[in-house]
């Protein structure tokens, strides 16, 4: 009778080595962003081009 031994460890190591690559393969996840205009008249042309409101915070820095 034939061990199915090293078979299974052919099989097996096969998959950890295609298990691996295909991760480097993948495409890098896109990280979402915020620009903001450099001034204050540019951040009104992109409101109005945009049909939004301009919304000013302020985080209590004095």
């Amino acid at each position: 009778m034939k061990r199915p031994l090293p078979t299974l460890a052919i099989l097996a190591l096969a998959v950890l080595a295609m298990s691996a690559v295909a991760p480097a393969q993948r495409k890098p996840k896109i990280k979402p962003t915020v620009t903001f205009a450099s001034t204050w008249d540019a951040a009104i042309e992109e409101a109005k081009l945009l049909n939004v409101p301009i919304v000013v915070h302020s985080h209590g820095f004095y």
